[in-house]
């Protein structure tokens, strides 16, 4: 009775927005469907929100697919430069383009006393000319297009500021996503790139702040950003998404036939791919009977200490560069336990995803993911880096069932009380409901 409560509370709230339609929204995100991570998920879940109630979005993002396609012309991009979805969201595509000795001549050029190159072409140093030419032409030579402007995430200020240049141009608002990574607790080491003098201009002259966590907002409010232009909108998973599971058929699809534990990120180092292989590595020299499931783009970074591994480590490994959604979700399903060492999230979705199959999740301490997971109740949290940690938690939960069952079942309620979209669309709804267009 109180599921269908909710239910019928969320639906009315929807039928309440009624001043977007025939509004006209761009998104920029530097990647997006039909690739799904964490932002893209949660900008494509606001267009879709944004298209059903008959406001058109037109998304500008790249032609990346694979992470590493930013830096190398040899990885997989999407070769489409347009693509509609929805009733009326499009999306254009922009190419990035490579130039020999592309970093060393980006960073050269950074160096020149311009804002506007420290923004186009400074770190992160990824070229995309097509974007600047188009975004300038709109914003100078064209009558408005849009109404509001919604632009993320750092580092790509090289796509953001654009957008925002075309939001003051057109005097119509502009809502940053920042999704700020602070990392490990007491470490700078992020700020760099995440959150330097680039990201502090955008966020303190933007009209809105669109955070994930209560501890972004918080930490950017301490930095000086204004706290009254920041929102926390959360994110969201759809409870549909578990059901109709056939664990069997996955496990046959790929061979597995022990029990397994499982990692769905890029792979790379800042995520803890390196840390969970270790962790197996000292589990299987242990004589446990265990198989690790790596689904997610394999960074060259990575790719280049797997192949320094020992044929063991390739014998109990399965590595799925990319999964449908009905893998990933047959793989949570069928796993012992959910690791993600990450110390570069701001959330971390997947552990959200995990507790919906009532698996317990382990994570490293990192910015915002301290205030999704309860420590020993339905995850746990080691230092970054610290594979024996991992190792033992994961040896803990193998031996200890109920343990899992009931740290799985804490992360299930937390899951459906907190982090359902119908729950967590409603601050989006309301920002965009009070804007002045």
């Amino acid at each position: 009775m109180e599921e269908k409560s909710r239910g019928k509370q969320g639906k009315k709230f929807l039928q309440d927005v009624s001043n977007i339609a025939g509004k006209r929204c761009l998104m920029i995100l530097h990647r997006f469907w039909p690739f799904l991570g964490g932002s893209e998920r949660q900008f494509l879940k606001w267009a879709t929100v944004l298209d059903e109630k008959d406001c058109s979005v037109s998304v500008f993002t790249t032609n990346v697919w694979d992470n590493d396609f930013f830096y190398y012309p040899e990885k997989k991009y999407i070769k489409e430069s347009k693509a509609k979805i929805g009733n009326n969201i499009k999306i254009k595509r922009f190419r990035i383009f490579h130039l020999p000795n592309k970093n060393a001549l980006l960073q050269f050029l950074s160096k020149l006393p311009s804002m506007t190159i420290k923004f186009l072409i400074g770190n992160p140093y990824i070229f995309v000319p097509g974007f600047y030419l188009y975004m300038f032409l709109i914003a100078v030579f064209l009558p408005k297009k849009f109404d509001f402007v919604i632009a993320g995430v750092f580092p790509h200020y090289y796509l953001i500021y654009p957008a925002y240049f075309y939001a003051r141009l057109k005097k119509i608002p502009f809502i940053l996503v920042p999704l700020v990574h602070f990392g490990e607790p007491n470490s700078d080491e992020n700020l760099s790139l995440f959150f330097n003098k680039k990201g502090k201009y955008l966020l303190k002259n933007c009209d809105y702040v669109l955070t994930i966590t209560n501890n972004e907002k918080e930490k950017l409010a301490a930095d000086g950003i204004n706290s009254a232009k920041i929102k926390v909108s959360g994110i969201g998973v759809d409870e549909t998404a578990n059901t109709q599971n056939d664990v069997d058929k996955f496990r046959k699809k790929y061979n597995i036939d022990s029990p397994y534990v499982l990692q769905i990120s890029t792979q790379t180092h800042d995520k803890g791919s390196h840390h969970t292989v270790e962790a197996m590595k000292v589990l299987w020299n242990k004589g446990v009977d265990i198989k690790l499931v790596l689904i997610g783009q394999i960074l060259s970074e990575f790719e280049s200490y797997l192949l320094s591994q020992k044929s063991y480590v390739f014998e109990n490994t399965v590595i799925l560069n990319y999964a449908t959604e009905k893998d990933k979700n047959d793989a949570i399903e069928g796993c012992e336990v959910f690791v993600m060492p990450s110390k570069s999230d701001s959330f971390g979705l997947v552990y959200v995803e995990s507790w919906l199959h009532k698996k317990p999740v382990i994570a490293a301490y990192c910015s915002g993911v301290t205030e999704v997971i309860d420590e020993g109740i339905n995850g746990f949290f080691v230092p970054f880096g610290d594979y024996e940690m991992i190792a033992g938690y994961i040896l803990k939960l193998l031996k200890n069932k109920d343990l899992a069952q009931k740290m799985g079942e804490e992360g299930y309620k937390k899951a459906k009380n907190n982090y359902l979209w119908e729950q967590r669309i409603k601050s989006f709804y309301k920002l965009i409901e009070g804007l002045k267009i």
